[in-house]
């Protein structure tokens, strides 16, 4: 694992995708990737960098960029914070909004969870969500909604439908930090993912365990400022 093996990349509109050997900034000094590198370097927990902090902040501040202009013409976004994972994300995310478009973000939040608390797995079909925090005064505004991850898809979609059938959403945007790429999805998750339209995506990953800004593995990682591909099999022997 080298720095030296990441891909430099140094536009920041549209989406970026991430290879799996992992991308950094042309403008990451040998000092501060040696710097990111020494604290993952010899950790069990991880195998590799994929998203350098730099390449992060870079790709947040055209998102909000983006948003901005989308909503150019109105006073205030409602935001809906997915917890915990969207945390960090939303955070910049709204400073960077305020940043290009002045534009007013008030933050509502919301947290789910699934039933199945057992490892996600090739072959689901279906994992039922309940809701733990919801939010108030969100009738007949308009959401966008911010997540970490889009990864199977079962708890954004699930989150669409409460939000527009249950709250009465007068509308609602979808921006997610990360979407993962699936190999193998089942034909349910498929469909689920088809019909999911985000309509803001920061960067599209390979389908590997992602730890980091926000994101979790196991509880662990989510203060990291950049992305790692996280070491599943160290996982899996730890729960087993």
């Amino acid at each position: 694992m080298s720095y030296s093996d990441l891909q430099v990349i140094s536009s920041y509109d549209p989406v970026i995708t991430v290879p799996v050997s992992g991308i950094r900034d042309g403008s990451d000094t040998e000092e501060e990737l040696s710097t990111e590198f020494e604290f993952i370097k010899d950790d069990p927990r991880t195998r590799s960098m994929l998203i350098t902090r730099t390449c992060i902040q870079k790709r947040i501040d055209a998102m909000a960029r983006h948003i901005a202009d989308d909503y150019r013409d109105a006073n205030q976004i409602d935001v809906l914070v997915v917890l915990t994972g969207a945390f960090m994300f939303a955070a910049d995310l709204c400073r960077g909004i305020y940043h290009h478009g002045r534009i007013d973000t008030p933050v509502h939040m919301i947290k789910t969870s699934v039933y199945d608390q057992t490892i996600k797995n090739t072959h689901e079909k279906y994992r039922a969500v309940q809701l733990e925090l919801a939010p108030k005064q969100i009738e007949k505004r308009h959401i966008l909604l911010i997540e970490d991850i889009a990864d199977q898809g079962f708890t954004l979609t699930w989150l669409k439908d409460y939000l527009l059938n249950e709250r009465n959403v007068a509308s609602m945007k979808i921006c997610s930090l990360i979407y993962k790429e699936l190999d193998h999805p089942t034909d349910e998750v498929r469909k689920l993912r088809d019909n999911l339209d985000l309509d803001y995506i920061g960067f599209i990953v390979p389908d590997v365990w992602v730890a980091g800004y926000g994101v979790d593995a196991a509880h662990e990682f989510r203060n990291m400022p950049y992305i790692v591909w996280a070491n599943e099999n160290y996982y899996l022997t730890k729960k087993g």
